[in-house]
C-alpha cells in the first residue's frame, strides 16, 4: 500500500483516539494521553496534500506610526521524501517589484535559500547566520518562510489550555538547527483541525518577544491541505505588526524547474 495512504490512515486512527481523550482536563494540565511528536505528526499531515500551489499575498508592516503595504506572489512545492520548496517574488511598491526568495527547506535543518535582487540583477545565497534576520523589513523572519519539518525541533510536551474559553493543546519546541532566533517555541493547536491558532517565540535570552496568530483556515482536499488565509506577528519588543493576507489561492503554480537557484529569479 502506498506510503502515503497508510500513514494518513494511522493518522485518523490516531484522531479518533484523541477524540476520546479528556481533553476537558484542567487548564495546564499534562496527560499521558497527549504525545507531543505524534499531536505536531498529525497537524504536519493536515496541512499536506497540495503538490504546486501558488497564493497571491497582501503584505502590510505598520511600525512606529509607519504603514508600508506590499504585494507578492507565494509558490510552494511540496515534497513527500524532502522539505518544501517556496518561491516568495514582491510585485508592489516600484522599489520591490521583482525581489524574490527561494527557500529549499531541508529535514535536517541545513536549509538553503537565496536572494535575488532586480537592481543589481544578482541573486545572493542567504547564510545560516543571516536566517535569523528581518524578511524585507518585515516581522517575519527569514527562517519563518521554511515548512514545518518535523525533524528539525525536539518536541518537548503537549498539555491543554484553556484560552478565552476554548481548550487548545500546547506544544512547546525546540528548534535543533544552527542559526535560529529562537530558543523555542510554543504553538497553540485548535482541536478540530490541529492546526496552530497562534504561535509564541523566544529569543536567545527567553523573552517571550513575537505572537503568530493565524485565522481564516481554508481546507482545499477532503484529507486536510489547511491553509490560513490570515496570519499576523507582532514584535513585542519592537512594538511593530505585520499582517499577511492572502487573497486568491490556486492549486496551479509554477513550473517545478523554475524551483532552482539559477531559475527562481524568472518567476513573475
Amino acid at each position: 500500500m502506498n506510503t502515503k495512504l497508510i500513514n494518513r490512515a494511522l493518522l485518523a486512527i490516531y484522531t479518533i483516539a484523541m477524540c476520546t481523550v479528556p481533553l476537558a482536563a484542567q487548564s495546564g494540565e499534562q496527560t499521558d494521553s497527549l504525545d507531543a511528536d505524534q499531536i505536531m505528526k498529525l497537524s504536519r499531515e493536515y496541512q499536506r496534500g497540495l503538490t504546486n500551489s501558488m497564493a497571491e499575498v497582501t503584505m502590510v508592516i505598520e511600525s512606529r506610526g509607519n504603514k508600508i503595504v506590499r504585494s507578492m506572489q507565494q509558490y510552494v512545492l511540496e515534497s513527500d521524501d524532502a522539505g518544501n520548496r517556496t518561491i516568495n517574488v514582491f510585485s508592489e511598491p516600484a522599489d520591490v517589484k521583482g525581489v524574490s526568495v527561494l527557500t529549499h527547506t531541508a529535514q535536517d535543518g541545513n536549509d538553503q535559500q537565496w536572494l535575488f535582487l532586480p537592481s543589481i540583477n544578482r541573486t545572493k545565497r542567504i547564510s545560516s547566520s543571516n536566517r535569523s534576520g528581518s524578511f524585507v523589513g518585515s516581522d517575519f523572519a527569514f527562517e519563518d518562510l521554511s515548512s514545518l519539518e518535523l525533524s528539525k525541533y525536539h518536541f518537548n510536551s503537549a498539555v491543554i489550555e484553556e484560552i478565552d474559553g476554548e481548550q487548545l493543546i500546547k506544544v512547546t519546541y525546540d528548534p535543533t538547527y544552527s542559526g535560529s532566533g529562537y530558543s523555542h517555541i510554543e504553538t497553540y493547536l485548535r482541536k478540530d483541525n490541529y492546526q496552530p491558532a497562534f504561535n509564541k517565540y523566544y529569543n536567545s535570552r527567553g523573552e517571550h518577544y513575537k505572537t503568530l496568530h493565524l485565522s481564516n483556515y481554508i481546507s482545499y482536499k477532503e484529507a486536510g491541505a489547511w491553509r490560513p488565509h490570515l496570519l499576523t506577528m507582532e514584535d513585542h519588543i519592537k512594538s511593530s505588526v505585520t499582517e499577511i493576507t492572502v487573497s486568491r489561492f490556486s492549486e496551479e503554480s509554477t513550473s517545478k524547474k523554475n524551483f532552482r537557484a539559477k531559475s527562481f529569479n524568472r518567476v513573475r
